[in-house]
């Protein structure tokens, strides 16, 4: 074999092995000086010696585990919190160095989701009972629609230092808006986390995803809050019953309702940022969280008249767990002027409503509260039935046919097929009532096969 043969072998062997790092790369590039270099008879033992100390270098450097490693580096240094359906911390493979100090982790989940609905609903992506059509618009057809959309796929970084762990993470899915088309790229977590310090986009503290139940409605029960939040948070111990403290200022663009006079058109804005707050409590019957926003919420016109208002609002929650694993979930929420916040009165428009008498906007308040209850049947078996409700407290200005309160129930079962791999069937019947006493109701069948990798 000619030297120029050996050469490019040696060539294409550094191109294949550059994430093994510097040291490797200089013991390639010395070995392709030496076969240049040296008599056609050293050549076979250069090579060999060179490849031995190339492999040593990648295993001194890095080694990839398949699931969790027994060395892992402890991700959570601010009591951050997962929702039922997400990926569990033992998922994933694992890039680890070799002295413990460096962690990397690639996440990931496959999430086929399929529904029959008996109504028109808009929103495929979740069951939501303010969507439900009344009046005329309440008749029955059905229809199938299936998606993708709630795939996901995330990175992980965790190192050791001398003055505490540094973790970040990045997760996204296809579940975002786009052009009006859903499927859009979206970023669910992107943050950083350094002792008690977080920056970054994650759940809001004035939610509590410890406190839902399974379920394939990714908006959960009526007055369920999952909504992440760009925000900058510190976490605290109190001394007193264990109990855990965060605070945060939070980024959330308050929703106003727009006017039919486009001279009164107004634009949203957030002048200071929200400014939250939450307390919990790790208790041997359970877990309880109790969570509270104020947030300033303003509306810019078209000739600079502003108005504005304090929203506020205060969340109570946590569970009861049996000793055999079984759960009573329960939430209960009252906000004025951050609606937004509950899932289920996101994208509608209302934080404030224009008044046309006085020509001005008001806050409306809302009240929310859902229970469930969660059973095991076996170890990869889990049932849940949870019930419902959200009322928005109405001002006589607004049209008859306005929203004014609804409730939803669902019962669905889980099966654990393998590790990581689950198959969910949910029934989710729901009920919409007007100002005017108008009102519809819908119901759905919901499947959702899910697998992380």
């Amino acid at each position: 074999m000619s030297k120029y043969k050996i050469l490019f072998l040696l060539v294409f062997l550094n191109l294949t092995l550059t994430i093994s790092g510097q040291e490797k790369d200089k013991v390639v590039i010395d070995t392709t000086r030496a076969v240049v270099n040296a008599p056609d008879q050293k050549i076979a033992d250069t090579i060999k010696t060179s490849l031995s100390e190339t492999t040593k270098s990648i295993n001194d450097t890095t080694k990839v585990v398949v699931g969790a490693p027994t060395n892992q580096i402890i991700k959570d240094t601010v009591n951050t919190q997962d929702s039922p359906l997400d990926i569990d911390e033992n998922r994933g493979i694992f890039i680890m160095a070799d002295n413990g100090n460096t962690q990397f982790r690639i996440l990931g989940s496959i999430r086929f989701s399929a529904l029959f609905d008996n109504k028109l609903l808009s929103d495929k992506s979740r069951f939501n009972t303010y969507d439900i059509p009344t009046g005329a618009a309440d008749f029955s057809v059905i229809n199938y629609y299936n998606s993708l959309m709630f795939s996901r796929i995330g990175f992980e970084v965790a190192r050791k230092t001398s003055i505490g762990n540094i973790f970040i993470r990045l997760e996204t899915d296809f579940a975002g808006q786009a052009d009006g088309q859903s499927s859009a790229y979206r970023i669910r977590h992107a943050y950083a986390q350094f002792n008690q310090w977080l920056v970054g986009q994650t759940w809001s503290l004035f939610a509590n995803v410890n406190a839902q139940a399974m379920s394939v409605n990714r908006a959960g029960a009526p007055g369920t809050i999952s909504l992440r939040t760009p925000q900058i948070r510190y976490s605290f111990d109190i001394p007193f019953r264990k109990l855990k403290g965060s605070a945060a200022f939070e980024y959330s663009l308050p929703e106003v309702s727009q006017t039919d006079s486009t001279s009164l058109n107004y634009v949203n804005v957030q002048t200071v940022p929200n400014l939250t707050a939450r307390i919990n409590s790790k208790e041997k019957f359970g877990y309880l969280q109790l969570s509270g926003i104020a947030a300033p919420v303003t509306g810019v016109d078209t000739l600079g008249n502003k108005s504005s208002f304090l929203g506020f609002g205060l969340s109570f929650s946590g569970y009861w767990e049996t000793p055999n694993e079984n759960k009573l979930i329960f939430q209960a929420t009252y906000t004025r002027a951050v609606s937004h916040f509950v899932n289920m009165f996101r994208d509608n428009d209302l934080d404030l409503v224009y008044n046309p008498v006085d020509q001005d906007f008001e806050a409306l308040s809302s009240w929310s509260g859902n229970l469930a209850y969660e059973h095991s049947w076996k170890n990869n078996l889990v049932s849940t039935v949870s019930f419902g409700m959200a009322d928005i407290v109405n001002t006589e200005f607004q049209p008859p046919d306005t929203y004014n309160y609804s409730y939803s129930g669902s019962i669905n079962t889980f099966w654990t097929i393998v590790q990581g791999a689950r198959i969910g069937l949910e029934y989710l019947y729901g009920k919409r009532f007007n100002m005017d006493n108008s009102k519809g109701q819908a119901g759905r069948i919901w499947a959702l096969f899910y697998y992380d990798f």
